[in-house]
């Protein structure tokens, strides 16, 4: 099977366990659960293999991998706990009382990131030397927070009123930012920006594929609001969100670009055939998820004014 054909399916089949995922409303959103935490620990052992060809150094994944595992176990439990009531599947007094310690969650949170650190300073000092221990400290820090913490940001998006329309927002008008910059840069691209992580993007490209995403975006409110009970926003608040949508979808492209090109590896893994790994697949999503949660909680709370 040749590149293009296993691009296609692999992405098709991935697409497809995605929609699955997000629209499964039974057994408190379970599936969306195992998504996310499969992709999150997968793109942090990625992760590591790309700062360990960096740094020349094996960093191992354990510690980060139960970090993941728990950080985003604890948002979605938080989520859920709202929707674990008397008549609900699997209820019982027990587990409910446990569930409304989660009232607490941001000092869970905090104790959670507190012991990932301590475990961390002390995985270094048993290696019992000082070579790359900076470096060492800072990969393992900035790994939870660009991936488990920036794709917990998926529940919390779930969690506002009407919480599947703006995944599909986000997810489409990411998408749409991807194609509309590359067709417009391969149409009409004449200038290179210097960009020294990815030389061949060009200004055309950027302004022109900025403008075809935003009018998607606008096609794609305008169908969903037209047929389905949809939260109600104006032109220009659509407008904005495209535009940060657009803006951050370039810097997770340009991020992950960044870390490659440093490693010296050209793609993440390869695990998905035609794409390479799952950060090569999730980058923007892990910058435009977040941003899209804060755009819409903060136009709701301005409402509410």
């Amino acid at each position: 099977m040749g590149e293009t054909p296993k691009r296609l399916v692999s992405g098709l089949l991935i697409a497809g366990a995605f929609i699955f995922a997000i629209s499964y409303q039974g057994m408190y959103m379970l599936p969306l659960l195992l998504f996310t935490v499969t992709f999150a620990v997968i793109g942090i052992v990625e992760f590591y293999r790309l700062a360990g060809a960096k740094l020349k150094d094996r960093i191992p994944a354990t510690v980060g991998v139960v970090g993941t595992i728990l950080l985003l176990l604890l948002v979605w439990l938080g989520w859920q706990a709202n929707y674990y009531v008397p008549g609900a599947a699997l209820y019982n007094e027990g587990v409910k009382k446990a569930l409304g310690l989660l009232k607490l969650n941001y000092p869970f949170l905090g104790g959670l990131l507190f012991l990932f650190l301590a475990a961390v300073l002390k995985l270094q000092l048993l290696k019992n030397r000082v070579e790359n221990s900076f470096a060492m400290i800072a990969v393992y820090i900035a790994s939870i927070v660009y991936i488990p913490f920036t794709f917990s940001h998926l529940f919390l998006l779930y969690s506002l009123e009407s919480g599947l329309f703006y995944v599909w927002m986000v997810t489409w008008a990411t998408a749409m930012a991807d194609t509309g910059g590359y067709f417009m840069g391969k149409a009409f691209g004449r200038h290179k920006v210097g960009f020294a992580v990815s030389p061949n993007k060009t200004y055309e490209g950027y302004i022109l594929g900025g403008v075809l995403q935003n009018i998607l975006v606008h096609v794609f409110y305008y169908v969903a609001e037209t047929h389905f009970n949809v939260p109600r926003y104006s032109f220009v608040e659509i407008t904005i969100f495209g535009l940060i949508i657009y803006i951050t979808s370039i810097l997770g492209d340009l991020a992950e670009s960044l870390f490659k090109r440093d490693a010296g590896i050209k793609d993440s893994g390869s695990l998905i055939p035609g794409h390479g790994g799952v950060l090569d697949l999730v980058d923007a999503m892990l910058i435009t998820i977040p941003a899209a949660y804060y755009y819409f909680y903060i136009v709701q709370e301005l409402r509410r004014i």
